[in-house]
């Protein structure tokens, strides 16, 4: 009897692979019990060796989601081993889970493996459960076995499955992260750059995204201390910078917060700290408090710095008194009537001090204004005065003319005071005490009373200034006359006396 490869039956609702399944001579070995024979049929010409297939569950393409193709040879020798497949597809652009295909044998026919290995083996039937197949996908059973015997061994597969509608729901987690950058120490001159970077670490993508950032009191940028970003939107793994210029008002340690919001209801802070720092300048002046003319004297200065930094470019000026010069000012340069000295960087613990050599030419009292000031700090100013003094010198010259003078005849003494100091005298006064041998007779400046001639004091006698006085007096007896005269003024620590001698004959 000729075998129908490509019969289709339905068999409790699913679709029944059938290959001469109605030929079947004896249940074949799935483990199952043995069946009763029955007579042979006469012989029938050898099949072509092909495949086979079906649709479940409704045997058709149309309204089936899996097809089921069998291959197998269409003859084999007895007792040799042979294989036969079953080729399971998904028709379907959707998941199809829990397939389960049985495989019937009939026949003498024994099982020696397959691949997959069968879930469960009796009653000559082998199921495979091969769970769930993707969409378009498909799976190979393989079996391997032998008949002992000659006749005809019949097997039929069928095929279950479950449908599934299946739709992928992503689950992503909205993350936002805010890094905040500034330098930990900065001047109190300079700006504080402060860098912002938000990125979003989530799956989600973020909206709305704002940067709030509020500066703490004594700090502002552009005059303003409350800050805005708008991100705008942010992609996974996305990120954006913000920078700006912060300025400080005061010194001290500044903690800057800021805060990120999103539409989606995530948000985070960040936070950095600077502490702010200014170097503070100090400048002493010091001076004799008296100095005298024509002498060289110093001034010097001192720039210290009381601040919690450096104060780097410092420069100190001084201003030349008029009427001074300088004689020296160390590395100072000299120009425009200053006196400017480049003291570099002045550290709070190590202050510096330059000193100016001045002269002068006349009295008086000259201030010395200096002024320091450095990159980053405040300038400060300072002065100290030296009062300028002349040098007085007195200068007392007499002479007696004629010289001898007889008795009854009379000479002329002339005392001339010059000051070649440099400062006025004062209270300068003359008396000249005459001897016994002569006897003041005139003396247009002065008073006589009896040998001395007393002249009114000079309240102030002014550098290179002089006065002449003469005193005529007339020889009384004969002999050695010497003629005194006395000088004394308050620049004067003792009074001068000088003599002048006369022969009287």
């Amino acid at each position: 009897m000729k075998t129908n490869l490509k019969q289709i039956v339905s068999v409790m609702g699913c679709a029944v692979l059938l290959a001469g399944c109605a030929q079947q001579q004896r249940q074949g070995k799935y483990q199952a019990p043995a069946t009763t024979p029955v007579a042979a049929p006469a012989p029938a010409p050898a099949p072509a060796a092909g495949s086979v297939s079906a649709y479940f569950p409704s045997g058709k393409a149309e309204g089936s989601g899996l097809l089921l193709e069998k291959s197998a040879p269409a003859q084999v020798l007895a007792g040799q081993p042979y294989q036969y497949s079953y080729k399971v597809s998904n028709l379907t652009d959707a998941t199809l889970e829990n397939v389960i295909v049985t495989d019937r044998v009939g026949g003498d026919f024994t099982a020696t493996d397959s691949t997959p290995k069968a879930a469960s083996m009796s009653g000559g039937n082998a199921t495979w459960n091969l769970g769930s197949f993707g969409p378009k996908e498909s799976k190979t059973i393989t079996v391997s076995g032998s008949s002992p015997d000659e006749g005809v061994m019949t097997t039929c597969g069928m095929a279950t499955y479950n449908p599934v509608v299946c739709q992928d729901i992503h689950v992503v987690k909205a993350n936002i992260t805010l890094t905040k950058s500034e330098p930990a120490d900065e001047l109190i001159c300079d700006p504080i750059p402060v860098t912002l970077t938000v990125k979003n670490t989530g799956s989600s993508a973020l909206t709305g995204v704002q940067i709030a950032d509020t500066l703490p009191a004594g700090l502002t940028s552009d005059a303003k201390s409350s800050l805005t970003f708008a991100v705008g939107d942010l992609a996974p793994d996305e990120s954006k910078e913000f920078k700006y210029n912060a300025a400080a008002s005061a010194t001290g340690k500044f903690e800057n917060d800021a805060t990120v919001t999103t539409a989606e209801g995530v948000s985070a802070k960040a936070s950095a700290t600077t502490t702010v720092h200014q170097p503070v300048l100090a400048i002493t002046c010091k001076a004799a408090d008296q100095q005298f003319m024509g002498r060289k004297f110093d001034v010097s200065y001192t720039v210290a710095n009381t601040g919690d930094a450096p104060a780097a470019g410092t420069k100190l000026e001084v201003a030349v008194p008029a009427g001074l010069e300088v004689a020296a000012a160390g590395n100072g340069a000299t120009a425009n009537g200053k006196v400017t000295w480049d003291l570099g960087t002045v550290d709070a613990s190590s202050p510096q001090t330059v000193t100016a050599t001045f002269t002068s030419a006349a009295g008086g009292t000259y201030d010395f204004a200096g002024t320091a000031k450095g990159a980053c700090a405040a300038p400060v100013s300072t002065s100290c005065e030296t009062k300028i003094v002349g040098i007085p010198a007195i200068l007392l010259e007499k002479s007696d003319n004629p010289d001898p003078v007889a008795v009854g005849e009379t000479t002329t003494y002339t005392v001339k005071v010059t000051n070649q100091g440099s400062a006025n005298d004062s209270n300068v006064h003359v008396v000249i005490t005459v001897d016994d041998e002569l006897v003041p007779v005139s003396s247009p400046q002065g008073n006589i009373n009896g040998q001395v001639v007393d002249y009114p004091v000079v309240p102030v006698l002014a550098p290179k200034d002089s006065f002449t006085y003469t005193v005529i007096a007339k020889g009384v007896k004969a002999g050695g006359a010497v003629t005194k005269f006395t000088l004394t003024s308050d620049m004067l620590k003792s009074a001068i006396t000088a003599e002048e001698s006369t022969t009287v004959y």
